[in-house]
């Protein structure tokens, strides 16, 4: 009879309700990372100011005016929140924000980092979207987001060049402006180096030179007045931080010594990274190695620097577990700016820090292996 509507069977309707639950479970996770990005706007970034972004719009100030964007070698204001130290040409990319009003700026700069952040934690496939939450809620991006720093974006640019890999000129012109951006990151380039991607090791590395030269070129600083600057920088913030040079000089190690036990560390590493991959092992290994030997080879090593790690991860698509795990390690070690927590974890050392993350990660995979996780997690 016309008007009237066909009986859907019992099973047509489970197989409804099913296809509504996996829509809404595609949706939900990105509908928490907008509201937990609206949450770092409308609270966490009233906290303090962006230090980090500030430095970067006067250094594209100073050269749409011509001046000098240098701070004095031997100034008290060599800090990376209050001074520009950066390699020349990480200001070139500040010049257009620099036109702009400070609001702006901030909120442009804020949404290209939080995108860049979700679109490299996102998975390339039908799996698990969490992990890019989480990712974006670890106190290390969100302290990187507060402070306008370079962080969480050299986090992406890094997952980038390893899905790039395989495309020579591409992933290694992106490698040489993260290298470029942050010099700390030169292992990614002995990551391509030793895993015989020689063309993209190639690219990466002439156009991390390139950059480097045009920036000593027209630059105020030549390669040893831009050393003694880094020199002077590392002298002043490695105790403050949270790297394991910095975490040696407070034991009472010299700064030299400290930093010959963190390059035999990361070199060991890189070397049992190396051998596992030549026996057949994974590339992955290699690139983790790379993350981590530049953390722990940097004398000045700030929480929001620890974003990094996340690539580690993302990159070897680990369970939804290990973002949790890092996320609240995160929290538990540098909360974000303004925020305190009152835990047992806060006020420990830089190196105790490293020794928490070490211990919560072996329970957390032994409590795994006695208790099976599912798929997901």
């Amino acid at each position: 009879m016309r008007g009237t509507v066909p009986r859907r069977s019992g099973g047509q309707i489970a197989a409804g309700i099913l296809a509504e639950v996996r829509r809404l479970q595609g949706v939900l996770p990105l509908t928490c990372a907008a509201v937990v990005l609206a949450a770092i706007v409308a609270v966490l970034l009233p906290l303090t100011p962006s230090y980090d972004l500030d430095v970067f719009l006067r250094a594209g100030h100073a050269l749409l005016h011509g001046s000098d964007v240098y701070p004095s070698p031997n100034s008290a204001a060599v800090y990376s929140g209050h001074s520009f130290v950066y390699p020349f040409a990480s200001a070139w990319p500040f010049v257009p924000l620099a036109a702009l009003p400070h609001t702006v700026a901030r909120g442009a700069f804020l949404a290209f980092c939080a995108v860049a952040v979700l679109a490299a934690a996102l998975p390339r496939s039908d799996r698990d979207q969490w992990p890019a939450v989480l990712v974006l809620s670890t106190a290390f991006t969100i302290s990187g987001l507060q402070l306008g720093a370079l962080s969480p974006l050299l986090m992406a640019g890094a997952v980038f060049v390893w899905r790039l890999r395989d495309r020579p000129a591409a992933g290694g012109l992106l490698a040489g402006a993260v290298v470029t951006s942050k010099l700390f990151l030169v292992p990614l380039l002995l990551w391509l180096l030793l895993s015989r991607r020689y063309r993209t090791f190639a690219w990466a590395a002439g156009f991390t030179i390139v950059l480097l030269a045009l920036g000593f070129l027209v630059g105020p600083l030549g390669p040893g007045g831009y050393l003694h600057l880094l020199s002077r920088l590392g002298s002043n913030e490695a105790r403050q931080g949270f790297g394991p040079i910095g975490a040696l000089m407070n034991l009472g190690l010299s700064s030299g010594l400290g930093q010959a036990l963190a390059a035999i560390a990361a070199s060991a590493l890189i070397g049992v990274a190396y051998r596992q991959w030549r026996q057949g092992g994974d590339e992955r290994l290699l690139f983790g190695a790379a993350i981590v030997a530049a953390v722990a080879l940097s004398p000045v090593v700030w929480s929001h620097y620890l974003a990094l790690l996340a690539a580690i991860p993302i990159v070897f698509e680990l369970r939804r577990r290990w973002f949790v795990w890092l996320a609240l390690c995160s929290w538990a070690i540098a909360p974000p700016h303004g925020v305190h927590l009152h835990t047992a974890l806060l006020g420990i050392t830089a190196l105790g820090s490293w020794l928490v993350v070490a211990a919560v990660g072996a329970a957390i995979e032994l409590g795994s292996r006695v208790r099976p996780w599912t798929s997901h997690l």
